[in-house]
């Protein structure tokens, strides 16, 4: 179902600007956003580099991380600032092995594709950096992308695996 873009507006500018509205009155509007209309919101958001979704800068000499205002896709969501100016919009959620990281992974990339529609183009390979996969959307028009991948990743006491949902520039490198 791809959202019209003159309905998708007004949520847009909940996460865009915000402008006249306080933080109760936009933790509702969120609130009420169908998933889809969160997916579209974040790709809106990009191009600002989601400012308004940003708080509580840490920084380091090569990311800088904010908490992310709202947990618009699934929890642990940060926005990170990296490169020459590129940002991501990331969330994660960890599995205990890899049969649940790929349901979690499968269901993200199924719900997305739903509501990007056909113009975006969906590539799928394995993650270039350790164990697990990579999907990624992408679109001739745009330079955002939106990319699910599922992790292997090593815990000091137990072997996990994380899916994470990714909207912003492209990192080719995972």
């Amino acid at each position: 179902m791809m959202m019209k873009p003159y309905l998708l507006l007004p949520l847009t500018a909940v996460l865009v600007s915000g402008c006249g509205m306080n933080d109760s009155a936009k933790d509702q509007a969120v609130a009420q956003m169908s998933n889809c209309e969160k997916v579209l919101a974040l790709i809106d958001a990009h191009p600002s580099k989601f400012v308004n979704l940003r708080t509580n800068l840490k920084s380091t000499r090569k990311i800088s991380v904010w908490d992310a205002r709202y947990q618009l896709v699934g929890k642990n969501c940060q926005v990170w600032g990296w490169g020459t100016g590129k940002s991501n919009y990331t969330c994660n959620l960890s599995s205990p092995n890899q049969e649940i990281a790929m349901e979690h992974f499968a269901t993200a990339k199924e719900l997305t594709q739903s509501c990007l529609g056909n113009s975006w183009q969906l590539s799928e390979r394995p993650r270039k950096i350790g164990n697990g996969l990579k999907a990624t959307f992408t679109r001739p028009d745009t330079d955002t992308t939106v990319a699910i991948q599922a992790v292997e990743t090593n815990g000091a006491i137990k072997q996990e695996w994380t899916t994470y949902f990714f909207v912003g520039d492209a990192n080719e490198d995972l």
